[in-house]
């Protein structure tokens, strides 16, 4: 999975979530776009090989 995929499906997901969730879901999404941006495409992958 990319932080591509990820942030569509939390955006899918935000449609459905109660309201004391958006924030959290906010903030995640955020996170994975900005990792994106900074050109971490699998930051769980780059993790691993890191010995992390």
């Amino acid at each position: 999975m990319t932080n591509v995929d990820a942030v569509k499906a939390l955006k899918d997901i935000k449609t459905y979530a109660q309201a004391h969730s958006l924030d959290a879901l906010d903030y995640a999404i955020k996170v994975l776009e900005k990792l994106e941006k900074d050109g971490v495409k699998n930051p769980l992958e780059n993790s691993a090989k890191e010995g992390k």
